[in-house]
């Protein structure tokens, strides 16, 4: 067992969860943040293994200044998860800028004046990576460490519905992220930081119990498959490969200040419809691999699979990790 203390955010989501547990499984001591001592207890059952390695800690605010001032105290390494969620609200500023942001920076400010601090790892998005509504227009290349500036207009008009909860979640995030590049380059930390940017994450979910409380990006792979309709570009990559490149960056050989895209094998919606038709040849998926779709997103994890040597989930793993735990949730 490592005597390597990780502090950990976001552990009661879908990603965090699956990091914890990956995690504790290496053998390092693990403190988790709460924003409710109910939480506690939901952990405390998921990982009651590790029961010796775990410890928990009240975080209500993350975006205050002086929030993880005692988190922190004697950590060695931070993996910063928590964000806000697609349609957590209304309100651009209130409900997605300064929790994604201030939540970041405050991490950063506090772990800056820690020497016990090794590395910060921040959960990031494929989407901070790319234009405000790329996503929508014409696929195209996706670079890490590119060294761009993304601009966001906090003061936009934003549209009612889907359209508007999908601007300001990917503005928070790009705005997250500049944010986190600034940081670093104003106040050159003694510690390295690493930027995570995972394309969709899908796969089976610690939590979920409902079949309808369902994760959101599982629920638009998962109705694109039923449906047949087209809903976001297949660039997916499983919950666990994300959770062993968060595990596999602790201490992993990196250099400072690293983008880190993780995504799958790149596929399209025709194979993922093929692999369904094999998976469950029963099922009425409106989904086939007759499909038709346009040009193809080329994104490539030149980072994780230069230092993490991750060994990407096949595709059929991913869908059978979908679709697998749905349909048994459904019964």
């Amino acid at each position: 067992m490592s005597n390597n203390l990780v502090f950990i955010t976001g552990a009661t989501g879908f990603i965090g969860a699956h990091a914890t547990a990956k995690i504790l499984k290496a053998g390092y001591l693990v403190r988790l943040s709460v924003r409710r001592n109910e939480q506690i207890e939901k952990l405390q059952r998921l990982y009651s293994e590790f029961t010796s390695q775990l410890e928990f800690v009240l975080v209500p605010d993350f975006a205050k200044p002086d929030a993880f001032v005692e988190a922190l105290r004697d950590v060695n390494f931070v993996v910063h998860i928590a964000s806000p969620m697609l349609g957590q609200g209304s309100d651009f500023q209130k409900d997605y800028i300064d929790p994604a942001v201030r939540g970041t920076l405050s991490v950063l400010d506090t772990a800056k004046s820690l020497p016990s601090i090794k590395r910060v790892l921040v959960m990031s998005s494929i989407l901070a990576l790319m234009p405000l509504g790329a996503l929508h227009g014409p696929p195209t290349s996706i670079q890490e460490n590119s060294d761009k500036t993304i601009e966001v207009d906090v003061n936009m008009d934003i549209p009612d519905g889907p359209i508007g909860n999908a601007i300001m979640y990917q503005g928070s995030k790009i705005l997250a992220h500049e944010s986190t590049k600034d940081w670093i380059t104003k106040n050159h930390p003694n510690f390295s930081v690493f930027t995570f940017h995972p394309t969709f994450v899908v796969g089976p979910s610690l939590f979920q119990e409902p079949s309808e409380q369902v994760n959101s990006i599982n629920k638009f792979f998962i109705d694109t498959v039923r449906t047949g309709n087209i809903i976001i570009p297949p660039i997916f990559v499983d919950v666990t490969d994300v959770a062993n490149a968060l595990a596999a960056s602790l201490d992993a050989p990196i250099p400072d200040t690293q983008e880190i895209i993780i995504t799958g094998q790149p596929t399209t919606w025709a194979d993922i419809a093929a692999e369904v038709e094999s998976l469950y040849p029963n099922a009425d998926f409106k989904l086939k691999p007759t499909v038709e779709e346009g040009p193809s997103w080329s994104i490539s994890p030149v980072a994780a699979n230069k230092y993490l040597k991750i060994e990407w989930k096949s595709l059929r793993e991913v869908i059978s990790g979908v679709l697998g735990q749905q349909l048994k949730l459904e019964g």
